[in-house]
């Protein structure tokens, strides 16, 4: 049986996980993962993320801006970038 490297493996990561995968290709897939801890480690985040994702619902999302997302704005801008002060023999247009 061939080995898959881990590129190979980065590339089939969503066909597994969507069940798009031989049967050869899972086994492939599977083996390698019995014997590499960084690419166990990215397939487990993976399907954390996609749990998680799955679990938001529509609800849960804004819908319509706050009525005061405008001052919020304003001020984490201002925060952020601080109005340069003209120098000096400039005029304000």
């Amino acid at each position: 049986m061939m080995y898959l490297q881990c590129a190979k493996v980065v590339d089939k990561i969503s066909d597994i996980m969507d069940g798009h995968a031989s049967i050869l290709v899972r086994m492939r897939f599977h083996g390698h993962l019995l014997l590499c801890k960084n690419c166990r480690r990215y397939y487990d985040q993976l399907r954390t993320v996609r749990t998680l994702s799955g679990q938001v619902k529509s609800v849960d999302l804004l819908t319509e801006l706050p009525d005061d997302f405008g001052q919020v704005m304003d001020f984490v801008m201002a925060e952020i970038e601080p109005e340069i002060e003209p120098e000096k023999g400039e005029k304000d247009a």
